[in-house]
This record gives structure tokens, C-alpha cells and sequence, in this order.
């Protein structure tokens, strides 16, 4: 990921621990850094993206398990990674909670999130049960974002207790992984 682009992300984030995502103005955080970034949509793919690179980053040397397993410990980093800007992604989900249209908007980029926690936990992403896979993996994490937005606890307990909890009825039930 290109620094100015990991950049903007940070100052969005940033902004974000300040003021509501309504309230940024995207001449403030671009400062003329780069043209790629034309709305605020733009400033959100952007953030998903450094979430992205951030995961690919703390689990370039992932050791090989079980793919629930697997699946598990890379969405735990991700929420780490979310846990670690807690205050910005909470205002983010409050916005999308009350702009279902924008989250739309965003849907192409989770699915590209998807596929990096795919490609992460070594699983087929091909063919029509490889994209069923992706889906199921959209709407776990969908499932465990909300969970981990209303997880108060130090350790973020109730989310990994869902997550297993999900993985394992997953795994079980219609021998999804």
C-alpha cells in the first residue's frame, strides 16, 4: 500500500476519534495529497483497504491449521486491527447503521476483505462452492463486527466466544470449511 494513501487513512481515522464521519471534510484529510480520493465513499474504501494491509502485514508467517482455526485467529487480528482504532470504526458503524445506502456503496470492497481472509486461511475461493464460501465468510464477519461493536469486555470475550460458536455450528451443521 502506498504511504500517502496509508496516510489518509490514518488522518481519516484520526478525525474519526474527534468528530462524526458526517462531519469530515475530505479537504482536510487529503491536504492535496492525492487525487485518487474524490469522495467520502472513496475515504472509506481507503480505510478498509489499510485494514487490509494491516491483517496481510501481521499475518505474513500465519502458521498452517485446522481452517476453522485458521479462520478464528485471522478474524480475531482483524478485530484487533479494529480494536486498536475502536472509537473511529464505532462512529463508522453508527453511520452506517444510519446510511444503509453507503454500506451498499462499500459491499464490493468487504468482498475484496473477504477474499484476503480467504486467501489467508487457504481456502478454494473457486467455483460455486468457493463462492459460496465467501459469502458464508461476509456474513460471519458481518455478524461479528456488530457482536464486537457491542463487546464491552477488555478481551473482547463475548465476540471470540461468537465467533467459535459460529464456526463451530458452521462446521458441524452443513460442513461448510
Amino acid at each position: 500500500m502506498q504511504s500517502s494513501k496509508i496516510t489518509i487513512a490514518k488522518e481519516t481515522l484520526k478525525l474519526l476519534e474527534k468528530q462524526s464521519f458526517e462531519k469530515i471534510n475530505i479537504l482536510k484529510v487529503i491536504k492535496n495529497k492525492n487525487s485518487y480520493i474524490k469522495n467520502k465513499i472513496d475515504l472509506l474504501i481507503n480505510i478498509n483497504r489499510y485494514f487490509d494491509y494491516l491483517l496481510n502485514k501481521r499475518l505474513s508467517s500465519l502458521e498452517n491449521s485446522s481452517q476453522k482455526d485458521m479462520i478464528f485467529e485471522v478474524f480475531m487480528a482483524r478485530l484487533d486491527i479494529l480494536n486498536e482504532n475502536r472509537v473511529a470504526v464505532k462512529k463508522l458503524i453508527k453511520f452506517f447503521i444510519s446510511h444503509p445506502q453507503q454500506f451498499i456503496r462499500l459491499i464490493p470492497s468487504f468482498f475484496e476483505s473477504i477474499m484476503t481472509i480467504a486467501l489467508l486461511c487457504n481456502i478454494n475461493v473457486n467455483g460455486i462452492k468457493g463462492s459460496s464460501k465467501i459469502k458464508g465468510l461476509f456474513v460471519l464477519y458481518i455478524i461479528i463486527i456488530f457482536t464486537w461493536h457491542n463487546d464491552d469486555t477488555d478481551s473482547l470475550e463475548k465476540t471470540m466466544t461468537t465467533l467459535d460458536r459460529y464456526l463451530t455450528s458452521l462446521n458441524s451443521i452443513i460442513r461448510f470449511f
